[in-house]
């Protein structure tokens, strides 16, 4: 450990990989603090305009491991660009967009580009230090997932505030000078190439694009039962015939796009996944019910609302930097999960009477679940996944946590459809108590590892 805090971190290699892995996460909650107000100028509800949070997180659960393997077959590099290019045009057709249709294809573009980030970022990083002969510092892994954390806690202010200065445009005209100045960045970034490739095995079969196509129809067969105003157990018979379908293409190939086999021998992996679900679930609820229920229901504008949003982001950021210095994995999970459930009744007690400095405790409990369980479930998966598929561990692990966020904004345009309401948002907190409960019965096989696995330190 000393060794690896002395490592130097190329900040010029570092800075374009952290505005590029920084713009997912933005791009996902500005539009928290800016829905209101966009749909208000298209003249559509909140449910109506819940697509725009769906359509990104869609795109980005099928596009994060495809961008993975295209950066690990072409170069991480030219993907990486790739991505930078992708969201430059995505943001003009946002700024410029004349109708609602336009800002779907505009988010689409959205969440193909961003997802390009983090993969070749990653791979951009273990090619760097491997060819140096040195194991990538805990350090720079620690920045990328810091950065992260910061533009998700932080976006729903800027939105907020880009929102009150700008209009609802002024959250996709960010991203310009952004990309540009990556790009312009990105020059110190050299192209280490891609990894040789085995003559047997075509690009159709590397791409595995069969599996990519029924992970896809399966993604979208499970989003139209979540976003169904009513629930048939009938309409569950189409995901699940594709699931099944899915692990029985995967199983059989020797490049999958999802590796069933790795979740089959590592149980306590998939246990890591579903956790990141849950909790993702819970932490979007937070980043969008909230903004919504302050502005329609507490009246405030986008950006008092981001205000009113930003001690919960510095809580996290400062909560989370604190509990990344710690080795005690369970601890900092079971932590996470009391917390969590501290925040699902406060949630509960909010109402139209409540008063803004008790709003602002809140918000402080909210941020403090937040930066504890990002960092905690990191810390988990890092224990659990096999050293020589860390890639494929992180990045099923980013899938799992956008199906969280689907499930997340699918509710909300559910029982936001009529407009937003006390009894809506204590729906959604009953909701998000039950996943706490799920949470705390998963800590109960992590507890039980950690007494005969010396890996996981209590």
């Amino acid at each position: 450990m000393p060794n690896e805090v002395k490592e130097e971190v190329s900040y010029r290699f570092m800075l374009p990989l952290i505005l590029g892995t920084m713009m997912n996460p933005l791009n996902s909650t500005m539009l928290a603090t800016a829905l209101l107000t966009l749909c208000n100028s298209f003249k559509i509800s909140i449910g109506q305009g819940a697509i725009l949070i769906t359509s990104l997180y869609v795109t980005a659960t099928i596009a994060q491991p495809l961008m993975g393997r295209l950066a690990d077959i072409f170069s991480a590099k030219k993907i990486n660009l790739l991505g930078f290019v992708l969201v430059l045009i995505a943001a003009l057709i946002g700024v410029f967009a004349p109708s609602f249709p336009w800002l779907i294809l505009s988010r689409i573009m959205l969440g193909l580009g961003t997802s390009a980030a983090y993969p070749s970022a990653m791979a951009l990083i273990s090619k760097k230090y491997t060819l140096e002969g040195k194991p990538v510092p805990g350090r720079v892994l620690g920045i990328i997932a810091v950065s992260a954390q910061v533009s998700m806690v932080l976006g729903p202010v800027l939105g907020g505030l880009l929102a009150q200065w700008f209009g609802w445009r002024g959250i996709f005209f960010i991203n310009i000078p952004w990309v540009l100045l990556a790009l312009y960045l990105s020059r110190a970034i050299p192209d280490y190439g891609s990894a040789p490739a085995d003559r047997s095995i075509s690009l159709f079969k590397r791409l595995d694009v069969p599996g990519i196509i029924i992970f896809s129809a399966f993604l979208l067969a499970l989003l139209y039962v979540l976003m169904s105003n009513s629930f048939a157990l009938l309409s569950l018979v189409a995901p699940v015939m594709l699931l099944v379908v899915l692990i029985f293409w995967e199983r059989s190939q020797q490049s999958p796009f999802i590796d069933v086999r790795l979740l089959a021998n590592k149980p306590a992996l998939l246990l890591v996944y579903i956790r990141a679900l849950a909790t993702t679930y819970v932490l979007y609820q937070i980043l969008y019910a909230m903004p919504q229920w302050l502005e329609a229901v507490k009246h405030m504008s986008p950006a008092n609302t981001g205000l009113m949003m930003l001690p919960e982001s510095a809580m996290a950021m400062l909560m989370g930097y604190l509990v990344s210095k710690s080795t005690k994995v369970f601890r900092q999970n079971l932590w996470g999960v009391l917390i969590m459930l501290l925040t699902c009744i406060c949630w509960l007690t909010l109402n139209e009477q409540s008063s803004i400095c008790y709003i602002f405790l809140v918000t402080l409990v909210m941020g403090t679940a937040e930066g504890i369980n990002i960092i905690a479930n990191q810390a988990l998966l890092n224990t659990e996944a096999p050293l020589a598929q860390k890639g494929v561990s992180f990045g099923l692990s980013r899938t799992f946590g956008y199906l969280g966020a689907i499930i997340s904004s699918s509710q909300i345009k559910v029982l936001f459809h009529t407009g937003v309401t006390d009894h809506s948002f204590h729906i959604i907190g009953y909701t998000v108590l039950y996943s706490c409960a799920a949470l705390v019965l998963l800590l109960i096989p992590l507890w039980l590892r950690t007494r005969n696995n010396s890996r996981v330190v209590v």
